[in-house]
């Protein structure tokens, strides 16, 4: 069970209403309990059925992944401008010989940061520990047990780590 939620920020501003939303209103959990660890990764205390979610913030939309597994979701706008020669020293060498564009670059952050994500991890922390190597992602030297899918939604790219598959994910529009 894979899904993959989207709002307009506009309409649906607030990340933690956004998942309890979708808890009630697709997932039928009612007044669900959505706590925090201590890097900020939502977790949801109180389900019958365990269900793990990642959100991803853009400049207009919002996503939501939604699993019976632990995921992370990263999404950045395919159109953003950035300087990204600064951020490559966060990059392994072998990454920033990978690294020739903008799309490059958007590609290996994106994956490193839905790999932070399914960590429960902090950017701060885990960053230079990621390595994004040939469709695989290690965390010094061991190889994650995840599948990195990357989609094109709109004008975003996006990936998911987790320990499912999510290339056939179901994009969902809400509110409901």
């Amino acid at each position: 069970m894979e899904k993959i939620f989207y709002a307009n920020k506009s309409i649906e501003p607030d990340s933690e209403t956004a998942i309890k939303r979708i808890l009630s209103e697709y997932f039928n959990i009612k007044n669900a309990v959505i706590e925090r660890n201590e890097n900020g990764k939502p977790f949801l205390m109180n389900a019958q059925t365990p269900l793990f979610f990642s959100v991803s913030h853009t400049d207009t939309k919002l996503f939501i992944a939604v699993s019976d597994e632990n995921v992370g979701i990263d999404a950045e706008s395919l159109y953003r401008n950035v300087d990204y020669l600064p951020i490559l020293k966060r990059f392994t060498p072998e990454e920033r010989q990978q690294i020739r564009s903008v799309e490059d670059f958007l590609r290996f952050w994106v994956a490193k940061e839905s790999a932070v994500k399914w960590l429960g991890g902090s950017l701060a922390q885990d960053l230079r520990k990621l390595r994004y190597t040939n469709g695989r992602l290690f965390y010094g030297e061991i190889e994650l047990p995840v599948k990195l899918v990357f989609h094109t939604f709109d004008t975003y790219l996006l990936a998911v780590c987790s320990e499912r598959d999510f290339t056939g994910v179901e994009f969902i529009p809400f509110p409901l």
